[in-house]
């Protein structure tokens, strides 16, 4: 379960980003998983739980949203989203290999918000 050490280095980050701002604990952590990424958000939130007890992240609520596959077409340059990320045709030309991937493999803090003393 490679999601554990994505939490501990996501927790690392925030840490140390908690340090340089002066905040002693946080309300609120969002993060961007892409339908690529290869990170299972359920895996994610599981570690979280894990991970946080007794630390300055106990009270921290983590949502996790996912970002949908974007291609675009390299047949004909049509972007789109696909119904089913293993099965891609286009929409357009129903070409089926060769698009590029735009957005759906990032993972990323998209927002924290800081509790109120």
């Amino acid at each position: 379960m490679h999601e554990m050490s994505i939490v501990q280095s996501i927790l690392a980050i925030l840490k140390d980003e908690m340090t340089k701002r002066d905040i002693p604990r946080l309300k609120r952590v969002v993060l961007k998983n892409g339908a690529l990424a290869g990170v299972v958000s359920e895996s994610m939130e599981f570690c979280w739980t894990a991970l946080v007890p007794g630390t300055e992240f106990e009270d921290t609520v983590l949502e996790l949203s996912e970002i949908p596959l974007k291609l675009r077409c390299g047949e004909c340059g049509e972007e789109f989203f696909p119904e089913d990320v293993r099965y891609t045709p286009c929409p357009k030309c129903e070409a089926v290999i060769g698009h590029d991937v735009l957005e759906g493999k990032e993972l990323y803090i998209d927002f924290v918000e800081p509790a109120e003393e």
